[in-house]
């Protein structure tokens, strides 16, 4: 009997993800690789290819069941205009952890980082590579970096209040009035005019 690389079959998708989490567990998010993946859980390259666009989404997938392509999730911020990127974050970050079935998940997802140390590099090279870089985009010229920071660290904020800590009335309020409520700050983080102490408490100075 000729041995080979499995079909895919009913579970084949669950084993790609068991190695993922393995892997992503292991390694640090940037050298981890499909194929290393694929030759984890003895399957063809291909077929993790055809489960998942991509190793963002595997990532999200693996560590905290959420299937999302961070570049479908923010590419649609490219179709708005400027002046409503902020709110468009909003939307875009609620869209992925609003969907029915997933309550908790976030929750899940920072426990796990904070849980493993390994996963922690993992999570914030992901969140520097995948989020940070594609809300950099969206920034400004003078101290895109800083405001994509800003950015960053205002809708994990908000992440927080909403899905771990459910504070009300942030955790029950529609997407559309969360937008309301945090898009002008974050647009301000992308393209206002930042105040003196913002660019000051940035600096690596003030954090020695």
């Amino acid at each position: 009997m000729t041995r080979g690389r499995r079909p895919g079959a009913r579970d084949t998708r669950g084993e790609i993800i068991a190695a993922a989490g393995q892997l992503f567990t292991d390694e640090p998010f940037d050298r981890v690789s499909l194929r290393a993946v694929a030759r984890r859980a003895g399957v063809d390259p291909a077929l993790v290819h055809h489960y998942f666009s991509g190793k963002a989404e595997l990532f999200l997938t693996a560590v905290a069941d959420v299937p999302a392509d961070p570049a479908e999730v923010f590419g649609v911020l490219d179709e708005l205009p400027a002046q409503r990127r902020g709110a468009g974050l909003v939307l875009a970050f609620t869209a992925v952890w609003d969907q029915p079935g997933r309550d908790g998940r976030f929750t899940g997802f920072v426990t796990t980082m904070i849980s493993s140390p390994d996963l922690t590099a993992g999570a914030r090279e992901f969140i520097t590579t995948q989020i940070g870089a594609r809300v950099t985009a969206l920034a400004d010229p003078e101290e895109r970096e800083l405001r994509a920071t800003l950015a960053v660290s205002q809708m994990l904020g908000m992440a927080m209040l909403r899905y771990t800590v459910k504070v009300e009335p942030i955790a029950s309020m529609e997407r559309t009035r969360l937008a309301d409520v945090y898009g002008p700050t974050l647009q301000h983080y992308l393209v206002g005019r930042l105040s003196a102490s913002e660019l000051r408490n940035s600096s690596p100075a003030s954090r020695g």
